[in-house]
């Protein structure tokens, strides 16, 4: 009988859409709409409208049951959905755009099965697509939703195997998400995103961020056969059916609400996403605030975009919104921008232009010995609910890693090695999802848990656990016999691949051991905490970690000594050739003292003759003049 009544209305629903679409302008990238035009003002609009969800159908809040509102449905009669869907934050997994410059990953992490896997559907080297993995759509917006602005993949419904269809019926697509960015209401809670993606209510996400919704239940409890418009849940009181309710006072006597919308965005809702944590600088009231925004400026003031949403990445030398573009402008008689000041650098030779990005002296963590760890929002959930906030929690990002760019210029970048079981093809290698090695390490982990209850206690405080190499070998031997398994089992780790040989385990080499790095550019410190700023032994002494410092492996393989690789392995350079030139900074001291001396020596010289070439052309003049008056 459900099924009957969700058919029949259904059907009605796309007759009653078929002539609202008829009635309307078609809309498609060519068509441009009232809110993409603009009249030259640049005071704020207002925006006071109406509510539709994603049927069309409008929103009334004593409607029952009543639907949460569609971003999409709600925007399109101002705005262009489809030309914006081609954003930079919402194509990734669009083949036709280009990968442009490797940016940070999703980070696939378990913590029981020791998996941190960098992934993305750009063709970044060093990155797995989601597709090789067995992660569809529908898995891959549950686990990274959090940080999903919504379009692309979460509207990727065709993806997925056919058992799925019912799912995505039920909990919707996870439409562009425009409140994520361009809410400025107090109220807006962007971390309730997190939990809606988690629970499967993708079509309930943007209202659960809103500040005059709110959403309860979860989709993720609910039985295939569920219906969303009659709002039947199966005979379970402990399962709750998505809903959402609407504060009736936000909406006027027309209907409409006011929605606090603002065309720049606020820096909130960009550092939701790409906010960075130094773990050795966790006291907030140490901490320095990137330069721009203590100066300021918003995000947006550079990273810019039209109406097809594709951000200036600032990455381009030559773009306006490039750091060269607003400090130097495009010629050497232009200002920069926003009032941006034009560098000196006085006293820097020129050749640290040609081969250093401008993030190399100014941007990140502090160069050390030992790069830090540090926390990313993309990579540990920052400012989501129920997170651990232990410094040592992963995936393990290491920052900064001086290496060489895509440009050829040396940059900071951000460092993650992989780590995860698999099984090898001859030369290539095919990663196994964590939930399928789960229980295999569970049952050797929990054979210690009356001796060794530390591996849980890093578990819960976000660390993998500790792993004996009689371990490892006894679940690569376990993997073995698993169906899902066509190959030899390998542990991907440490910068290494291990499998069990004849000896036992046996580790080897392979192009998906490397890690992968990515650049970054915040946050930005002013001239006087730049590298370089004290003395040019903050890059060229030996104790310096720009050419100096190692770059060490995490691994839970107790007994296994961390792989160690030396800075100037990312840069391309010979580790002799910096020790060498870092060597002569020992003596510029010395040889600066000694070339003062010559110098005054030298002076003393010129100074001594010039009085002699004096004296004797004084003699000379004399000897004339009496010669005269003989």
């Amino acid at each position: 009988m459900t099924n009957r009544l969700f058919s029949l209305k259904f059907l009605i629903l796309c007759f009653i859409n078929a002539g609202i679409l008829y009635s309307q302008p078609v809309n498609d990238t060519q068509v441009p709409l009232i809110g993409d035009i603009s009249d030259g003002s640049r005071a704020k609009p207002i925006h006071i409208i109406e509510l539709f969800d994603a049927d069309s159908a409008r929103i009334r809040p004593t409607d029952q049951p009543v639907l949460p509102f569609s971003t999409k449905q709600t925007c399109l009669p101002c705005h262009n959905y489809e030309t914006i869907r081609h954003g930079w934050h919402f194509n990734a997994n669009d083949a036709h755009v280009p990968a442009g410059r490797p940016g940070h990953p999703w980070i696939l992490t378990d913590r029981l099965s020791a998996t941190q896997l960098p992934l993305s559907y750009r063709e970044w080297p060093g990155v797995i697509h989601p597709n090789d993995i067995g992660l569809t759509p529908w898995y891959f917006v549950q686990t990274f939703g959090r940080q999903l602005p919504g379009g692309g993949v979460g509207e990727d419904d065709t993806s997925d195997v056919d058992m799925m269809y019912r799912r995505w019926m039920i909990s919707g697509k996870l439409e562009i998400n425009c409140l994520a960015c361009h809410d400025a209401e107090p109220a807006h809670q962007q971390a309730e995103y997190a939990v809606a993606t988690r629970n499967q209510n993708f079509r309930w996400a943007a209202a659960a961020t809103s500040g005059f919704a709110h959403v309860t239940g979860s989709t993720k409890a609910m039985p295939d056969d569920y219906d969303i418009y009659l709002g039947v849940a199966k005979d379970d009181a402990r399962s709750i059916p998505p809903g959402v309710e609407y504060d009736d006072h936000r909406f006027n006597l027309q209907g409409k609400v006011f929605v606090d919308l603002v065309r720049n965005v606020p820096n909130d809702r960009c550092l939701f996403c790409h906010s960075t944590k130094i773990n050795e600088a966790d006291n907030r009231w140490r901490t320095e605030n990137d330069v721009h925004l203590a100066s300021g400026l918003h995000c947006v003031d550079c990273h810019r975009n039209g109406l097809d949403h594709n951000m200036v990445r600032g990455d381009n030398a030559s773009s306006d919104f490039s750091c060269e573009g607003c400090h130097l402008g495009n010629d050497a008689s232009e200002r920069g921008r926003l009032g941006a000041p034009r560098p000196g650098h006085t006293g820097i030779p020129t050749v640290h232009f040609d081969k250093l990005s401008c993030t190399a002296c100014h941007s990140g963590p502090y160069a050390t010995k030992r790069p830090q760890l540090v926390q990313t929002s993309m990579g540990h959930g920052l400012g989501t609910h129920g997170i651990v906030k232990a410094d040592t929690v992963m995936p393990y990002i290491i920052s900064p890693v001086y290496a060489t760019a895509s440009n050829g210029k040396i940059a900071p970048h951000n460092l993650v090695w992989p780590s995860f079981w698999g099984f090898m093809h001859g030369d290539s290698i095919q990663p196994i999802l964590p939930v399928d090695v789960q229980m295999i390490v569970l049952h050797f982990i929990a054979a210690d848990t009356l001796t060794d209850s530390l591996n849980y206690a890093q578990i819960n405080s976000g660390q993998w656990p500790d792993l004996s190499t009689d371990k490892v070998t006894s679940i690569l031997d376990s993997l073995t016999n698993a169906d899902f398994v066509t190959g030899t089992p390998v542990f991907i780790n440490n910068g290494k691949g291990y499998r069990v040989g004849s000896a036992g385990l046996k580790s080897f080499s392979h192009t998906m051991t490397a890690p992968y790095l990515w650049p970054i550019a915040h946050d930005v410190r002013p001239a006087q905490q730049s590298l370089g700023a004290s003395s040019c032994s903050d890059c060229h002494s030996l104790r310096a970690g720009f050419n100096f410092g190692n770059v060490e492996a995490t691994s839970p393989i107790q007994g296994v000594r961390p792989i160690s690789l030396p800075m100037t392995r990312f840069q391309n350079s010979l580790g002799i050739y910096a020790r060498l030139f870092a060597f002569t900074f020992l003596f510029r001291p010395l040889l600066k003292i000694f070339i003062l001396i010559c110098c005054l020596i030298l002076l003393s010289t010129l100074v001594l003759y010039f009085f002699k070439g004096l004296n004797t052309i004084s003699t000379v003049l004399s000897a004339t003049r009496r010669e005269g008056n003989r």
